[in-house]
């Protein structure tokens, strides 16, 4: 037996050593394939201009019997399909060959390959067995780093000898016409040269993800879970160049981590700003999805300041990112890469993306996370200074709130002398804002608080004994 498709032989043997009629049939074969009367007798066929094309035994396909079999001999098998128009060949996996595939199917081309390493286990997961919960509905992933590298599938034409003809209507025009100022086209071409791709590796373990880069020197703003426990950091560059690379300091609480390419002469990207933003603004993302470097999708913006946790392999909490959620299409891969408005401009690094929570499946459902950019420089310009990066701090523990009806952070203990001491928080306090956000649960709390520096005030609105309350805090570090 082979690999699950019937072949013919000398004999006329199948694959189960069954004898098999020795009539020709439409391919040329003097061996019936399963399904087909070893006798049947095909009709004159005749292409588009009316003349006749040549009969059983030529080895092509113009005689494969027509669709419609109304008035065809009986044939063991085959499904009626009377009145149903007749169908150019169709290959083994369902699209005409020499077609575009047709909706619904998929394969025309015929057996594919991988190109690159292939998936493993830990790559659909993101990198590291880390993944995202967003509530308790649907679960996200990170996309790229160690572990995390995806394989990727290419078509490729079978040895088939189909070919399509056709003949010209009127005269052809093959110039694209030049990006419009403004037009995705024209941010794209303008925003590339300065977005990477990044590979990463450790041990036997190989990954990837993507970056961007804040200067001439080889600086790049990428994601801590994409050069998270490397050993060795290959950049390549939108001209095909690559270079190898060092970790200049990585922050697990913010996802955020900077790194230095060997090149210099780069193009920075222009840094844009992220606390004016706007749901349905247009937004543009660009990285290496499973490694297609240089990729771009187009979305929108569809929420903003979207509490989104990590957790580890041990289901420990290691960040909550106060995330710009997108439709625009990010898979693994995207991690590090660039979130763009329509003038060019870096508003978010794209890190996370949402699953249904089916184990093995990690892909792009319209629901992707980055980190504001406001978030991501404050952090990246600490670890390219020091090496490390620092977060605010409100100085209270929360736990889950079980009052449904009263929707907010429920303070478990206030650190003494810390910030929401000082302010006068006790207690028991159900927090509800955040300056003008609402606090709805205790990851709510924690993201809004993170997206400040240490050392800023904010107003914290909060009800104790069913009296509402509010505190000028001066955020601490931790």
């Amino acid at each position: 037996m082979n690999d699950g498709a019937y072949r013919d032989t000398p004999q006329g043997n199948d694959d189960f050593g069954g004898q098999r009629p020795a009539s020709p049939n439409p391919y040329g074969n003097p061996y019936a394939p399963h399904g087909w009367p070893a006798d049947a007798q095909v009709p004159q066929q005749f292409d588009q201009y009316g003349q006749p094309v040549p009969g059983p035994g030529t080895g092509g396909f113009a005689a494969i019997p027509p669709t419609n079999q109304a008035n065809q001999p009986n044939q063991p098998n085959q499904p009626s399909q009377a009145n149903q128009p007749s169908q150019a060949p169709t290959s083994p996996y369902g699209a005409p060959f020499g077609q575009p595939p047709v909706d619904g199917q998929s394969g025309q081309f015929g057996p594919t390959g991988p190109l690159g390493p292939a998936p493993s286990d830990e790559g659909k997961r993101g990198g590291n067995g880390k993944k995202l919960l967003l509530g308790a509905v649907v679960v996200a992933v990170l996309a790229g780093g160690v572990g995390g590298g995806v394989g990727v599938l290419v078509a490729d034409r079978d040895n088939g000898s189909s070919t399509s003809a056709s003949v010209a209507a009127g005269p052809t025009e093959t110039a694209q016409p030049a990006a419009a100022p403004g037009s995705v086209q024209d941010v794209a071409n303008r925003v590339l040269p300065s977005v990477v791709s990044i590979t990463v590796a450790s041990g036997r373990q190989v990954g990837s993800g993507s970056g961007v880069i804040l200067a001439s020197d080889g600086v790049i703003l990428t994601n801590n879970h994409v050069v998270q426990d490397a050993e060795r950091v290959l950049v390549s560059f939108n001209d095909g160049s690559r270079a190898a690379a060092k970790v200049l300091g990585t922050d697990p609480v913010s996802d955020i981590a900077v790194i230095k390419a060997d090149k210099t002469g780069l193009k920075p990207i222009t840094i844009g700003a992220s606390n004016n933003l706007s749901v349905g603004q247009n937004v543009i993302a660009i990285g290496s999805p499973l490694g297609l470097e240089g990729t771009v999708t187009t979305g929108i913006i569809s929420a903003l300041n979207r509490p989104v946790s990590t957790s580890g392999a041990d289901g420990s909490t290691e960040s909550v990112i106060d995330a710009i959620q997108t439709d625009a299409a990010i898979n693994p891969g995207n991690s590090g890469g660039a979130l763009i408005n329509s003038s060019g401009a870096l508003i978010g690094i794209n890190t996370a993306i949402a699953t249904t929570g089916a184990e093995g499946e990690s892909g792009s459902i319209g629901l992707g996370f980055s980190i504001p950019i406001d978030q991501a420089m404050r952090v990246a310009k600490e670890l390219r200074e020091t090496g490390k990066a620092t977060q605010a701090n409100l100085g209270v523990s929360v736990r889950p709130n079980s009052d449904l009806e009263k929707p907010g952070a429920l303070v478990a203990s206030v650190v003494r002398n810390g910030p929401a001491a000082k302010a006068g928080i006790p207690d028991g306090a159900l927090i509800t804002g955040v300056n003008d956000r609402k606090i709805a649960a205790a990851d709510a709390l924690v993201a809004a608080i993170r997206s400040h520096a240490p050392g800023d005030t904010v107003k914290v609105t909060y009800t104790v004994s069913n009296q509402s309350k509010t505190a000028d805090v001066t955020l601490g570090t931790m």
